[in-house]
This record gives C-alpha cells, sequence and structure tokens, in this order.
C-alpha cells in the first residue's frame, strides 16, 4: 500500500548545488528519487526521499530541491530549499537494527536496507501540477538530478496539525488472546498496545501513534519505523503513551482496520503527535528519523497540556 515514487532521471543539466558547485561537462551521473511522501497539500510539507545512483543509495549528498510553477510554457523558479540527509539512528557498523521490546537489538543484513533519507521543508502556494528538481553532490563527484512533477491538494485528507485526533478505541492487548493479532512485528511491543487513543485523551495524556504494517508492508520502511518508535519510549514513556495501531484486520488483510478508516488513512507507515488536548500537533508520513520525532514531542511537551 505504501508506495516509493521513482521519478524520471534528469540527461542533461549544469545547475549549481549547495556551496555553489556545478555540474562537471560529461553527463550527470543517473539519479532516482524515492518519495516516501505521497500526500502534498497547499502550505508548508515535510518533503522526504531517498536518492538512488544506478542501484546505490545514495548517503550524506549535499542536496537541494527546487519547485517549479510550470503553469505556462516557460517554468517558473519558485523556491530553491536544502534537503539535509538525517539518518534512521537506529542502525550499528552501517546496518539496521531492529530493537526488542526487552531492550535487546538485532543487527539486520541486507545491503537494500535504508540507512536515512533527506528530508526538505517545501511550501506550496496554490493546489494542483509543480514540477520538482532535485540535485545531489557527493564529495567531489558530479551534480546528479532529477524532474519530475507533483500534484499538490487544497487541504489534506488525513487529519491534519491543529485539528482534533479521532477519538479511536483501537484494540489493545487486554482485548486479545494474542497480541500477534494486532501487531506484525517480530515480535511483537506489548509497551504499544496498552493504551487506547480515546482513553489516552479522555485522561489528557500525550500519545504518540504509528500506523504501521512491519510484516506486510512492501517499501521495508515500516519495521523501522516502528523500531524508531520504539526507541523514544525510556525518555518519553513517563509522561507520553505510545500506541502502534495495524493498517490491516487480522481476519481480512486486505481489509483496513477500523482505527484506519476513521483517521482517513491511505498509505503507510503515519506517526502522529497528540497533546493532552486531543489536538494532533505533528504528523510524518513514510520513513521517519528519531530526531525529527524527538524535537516533534519536546516541543508538544512544552505547551501547556490542557
Amino acid at each position: 500500500m505504501f508506495h516509493l515514487v521513482m521519478a524520471a532521471v534528469l540527461v542533461a543539466m549544469g545547475p549549481s548545488v549547495p556551496g555553489g558547485a556545478r555540474a562537471a561537462a560529461a553527463e550527470p551521473a543517473q539519479l532516482q528519487v524515492l518519495m516516501t511522501t505521497a500526500e502534498l497539500v497547499v502550505g508548508q510539507n515535510r518533503f522526504a526521499f531517498g536518492l538512488l545512483t544506478r542501484t546505490t543509495l545514495l548517503a550524506d549528498a549535499d542536496v537541494i530541491v527546487r519547485v517549479y510553477d510550470i503553469r505556462a510554457e516557460d517554468a517558473k523558479l519558485a523556491v530553491e530549499v536544502p534537503a539535509p540527509y538525517r539518518k534512521l539512528e537506529v542502525v550499528e557498523n552501517d546496518r539496521p537494527v531492529h530493537v526488542h521490546p526487552d531492550g535487546t537489538r538485532h543487527v539486520h543484513d541486507g545491503t537494500t536496507d535504508v540507512r536515512g533519507l533527506y528530508v526538505a521543508q517545501v511550501a506550496f502556494e496554490r493546489p494542483g501540477v509543480w514540477g520538482i528538481e532535485v540535485l545531489a553532490r557527493q564529495g567531489d563527484g558530479p551534480v546528479a538530478g532529477s524532474r519530475y512533477s507533483v500534484n499538490v491538494l487544497a487541504v489534506s485528507p488525513t487529519p491534519a496539525p491543529g485539528t482534533p485526533a479521532p477519538r479511536s478505541r483501537n484494540l489493545i492487548a487486554t482485548d486479545v488472546p494474542d497480541l500477534k493479532t494486532i501487531d506484525s512485528s517480530v515480535p511483537p511491543d506489548p509497551r504499544l498496545h496498552r493504551v487506547r487513543i480515546a482513553d489516552a485523551i479522555a485522561r489528557k495524556q500525550p500519545q504518540v501513534i504509528v500506523f504501521a504494517s512491519p510484516r506486510l508492508c512492501q517499501s521495508r520502511v515500516c519495521g523501522p519505523v516502528v523500531d524508531v518508535v520504539r526507541t523514544l519510549i525510556p525518555t518519553y514513556g513517563d509522561r507520553v503513551a505510545f500506541i502502534h495501531q495495524e493498517i490491516w484486520q487480522a481476519d481480512a488483510p486486505d481489509q483496513f482496520t477500523g482505527t484506519v478508516k476513521e483517521w482517513r488513512l491511505r498509505s503507510e507507515p503515519w506517526i502522529f503527535v497528540v497533546d493532552g488536548s486531543g489536538t494532533i500537533r505533528a504528523k510524518f508520513e513514510g520513513l521517519t528519523t528519531r530526531r525529527e520525532l524527538d524535537v516533534a514531542i519536546a516541543e508538544m511537551l512544552r505547551r501547556p497540556q490542557n
């Protein structure tokens, strides 16, 4: 259900990248943009993506994102912003780490697992189609780039920051004989299934809610996202309820759970940060880093909890 959108390769260009560097005269290296953000709306957006050169994920490159108004015959540059690289931070020896409920850690093998992503803050002033250009350079290497278009919505179809969170009565550990029926993680983490969303709101308890299906997620980032959420429990678990919600029904794996329907989600994974008043303060689509979540949770807790 979650999709990585591959952008078309830019075959010829010579614009600047951070630091004023310019493309070499030779043809730029091939670059594919792996979008982890499917929902873009008018206003400010978290624009997150991975970069692939041939068969290698590109990490720690200097990257900028350019947004173009392409309504006229000649595209007009609207904004240019940096996209710093953010490590997933659940990595050891350059390999993804699975964090078990008891705190033990297991290092995964495999060369295709994502270790981090690029995150830019991009604003769109109107709905409709916009042009995107991503330029990257690593070290003294040549500039690589990609151009493609995105569709921007007038309003978000999913719950937006500043709006009330749905008062969902999600299933918790005491509702089921086996935690595996509501959590496809291996193993499931009981700390993520102690509280109903509606009950936390009723008692004015802040929440971090992660919607993901680790076993069924086609993008292979749902498990790492749940792991990132787990790493924050020791820091915030005494003040914040951490909740994991599967996307699919256990007895009908092609059907959304009731909670997913209430939140109007059509992609995964998602993370929502909800304050004590039940108001959504931040949301993240796709791969999300611990640093981003840490900042959002700390900022939420600094607000008066009504």
